[in-house]
């Protein structure tokens, strides 16, 4: 039963790691995208 719940755990933290991961790299190419615009919009 120990070992069970002791994987479980184990799982859970690896999609809360995952997740997390996910959001960041979401939020990188979101900031990728927005300074590619404005260096477009002061190239006009």
């Amino acid at each position: 039963m120990w070992i069970l719940l002791k994987d479980f755990l184990l799982v859970s933290k690896g999609m809360g790691i995952g997740i997390v991961l996910m959001c960041i790299l979401n939020v990188g190419k979101e900031a990728d995208y927005e300074m590619k615009q404005l260096e477009e919009s002061e190239d006009n």
